[in-house]
């Protein structure tokens, strides 16, 4: 259980920074390209049951950043868990 929150919060924080890290370098001269982002969109669809109105959209937008970031997380992940959740004895 401790690995799957510990991976969690690594996975968490790389989307968050790389986020965060490709709003800053967007007008970078030679760092640009980390802020390159693909959006994948699901149009918003309504249901309407005559009392209540539902809408419902999904919006995903990831950039080069993040993905450099999870990849980093994850080796980082593999190479810490190990030696932070060792069985006890």
């Amino acid at each position: 259980m401790n690995k799957v929150i510990y991976m969690s919060f690594l996975a968490v924080s790389a989307i968050v920074l790389g986020g965060f890290l490709g709003g800053v370098v967007d007008g970078a001269a030679g760092l640009s390209f980390l802020s390159y982002a693909k959006t994948f969109a699901f149009n918003p669809g309504t249901i309407d049951l005559g009392i209540f109105s539902f809408t419902f959209g999904v919006s995903l937008s990831i950039n080069i950043s993040q993905i450099l970031l999870i990849i980093i997380a994850i080796i980082v992940y593999y190479n810490t868990a190990p030696k932070l959740f060792t069985p006890k004895k």
